[in-house]
């Protein structure tokens, strides 16, 4: 099999683990097996409040996953391009951090007749996108961008996790609302949200997966990249917002959910190589996948698990179980690295 349809193999294979995890999303249910669920369903004898829930949060929640998943694992593909390390991923770059202080300010100090869905994302998206401003200026004063934006990026970040800190301090009786902004979750993610996440997912991507060439180039070498006819500068700044506006999007609504940008870019470099051309919309799929498989975790693992003591109905922050999937990973690669 040559490269081409090994690859076109790949995408099916990714998009038929997607639409059969998403599928599952539907018909899963606490103390309710999905085959009881499939056949109550087809015989048309299931509750109505069966068809509302699937409607009104399984089907927004679930794509909400697929959507912020594939623009954190794309965005995590670019910057490794853009800073030729393969340790780096989104929350590196500052905007996860911005985006998570903004919506803490927000919910603290904004106006209480706006606190509603679509400001709080819409001035989260802001204060991630202005972070990596920062970043960008701040790097832009080196010949070596590439290699100092990440430097940067972690100190904004340090800063900026102070101030929530320090917010959460002096405010605690909005720890609760702010706790999983800072974890990152799908829960109560509705149709409100997706209506707000995909006119920014759908054009990122697209721009996003448009830039592979480039990365291509970029992945050469400054010397190659510059004969081959690239702006070091202009090649910057265009992988860099791109992937700036990719994770601020995603954390607007989903939150921090961290080392899904790490693992799906790292997976797919292993299955199709360094082409960027194949490795970012496998980056985006299989980061998708990783995502929607979280949150199905963090919804029914206690379902399956035989404490009595726990509630079949307590539902973890998805950005919970991705820390205990990216913790083992991350340690793995350090370990390769080194």
């Amino acid at each position: 099999m040559n490269s081409r349809n090994r690859f076109v193999m790949l995408l099916c294979l990714n998009v038929f683990f997607l639409i059969m995890f998403f599928s599952l999303s539907m018909i899963l249910e606490n103390n309710t097996p999905p085959l009881s669920v499939i056949s109550d369903m087809i015989n048309g004898s299931a509750p109505a409040y069966r068809y509302e829930v699937i409607q009104d949060l399984k089907i927004p929640r679930g794509l909400t996953a697929i959507l912020a998943g594939g623009m954190l694992g794309l965005a995590g593909a670019m910057i490794q391009s853009l800073s030729r390390n393969p340790l780096a991923e989104p929350g590196l770059i500052g905007v996860t951090a911005g985006g998570v202080c903004a919506a803490v300010l927000w919910i603290t100090f904004g106006p209480a007749h706006l606190q509603l869905s679509f400001f709080l994302p819409f001035f989260a998206c802001f204060g991630g996108i202005l972070a990596a401003f920062f970043v960008y200026v701040l790097s832009s004063y080196t010949k070596k961008m590439s290699s100092v934006f990440l430097l940067n990026g972690i100190l904004i970040s340090a800063v900026l996790q102070a101030v929530t800190s320090f917010i959460l301090l002096r405010h605690q009786e909005a720890l609760g609302s702010i706790l999983l902004w800072t974890i990152g979750s799908l829960n109560g993610r509705v149709w409100t949200h997706l209506n707000l996440l995909w006119p920014i997912a759908v054009p990122a991507l697209i721009a996003g997966l448009l830039t592979a060439g480039i990365a291509n180039a970029w992945r050469l070498g400054t010397e190659s990249a510059v004969l081959l006819g690239l702006s070091l500068k202009k090649t910057n700044a265009l992988l860099f917002f791109i992937s700036a506006l990719l994770t601020a999007g995603a954390v607007s609504i989903v939150g921090a959910i961290g080392f899904i940008g790490l693992i799906g870019p790292h997976i797919a470099k292993r299955i199709v190589g360094e082409d960027a051309r194949k490795s970012f919309p496998i980056s985006m799929l299989l980061s998708s996948l990783l995502l929607l498989t979280a949150d199905l975790i963090a919804q029914y693992i206690f379902s399956f698990l035989p404490f009595s003591f726990i509630s079949q109905n307590i539902q973890l922050p998805a950005g919970a179980v991705t820390v205990i999937m990216g913790v083992p990973f991350f340690l793995y690669l350090l370990r390769k690295q080194t």
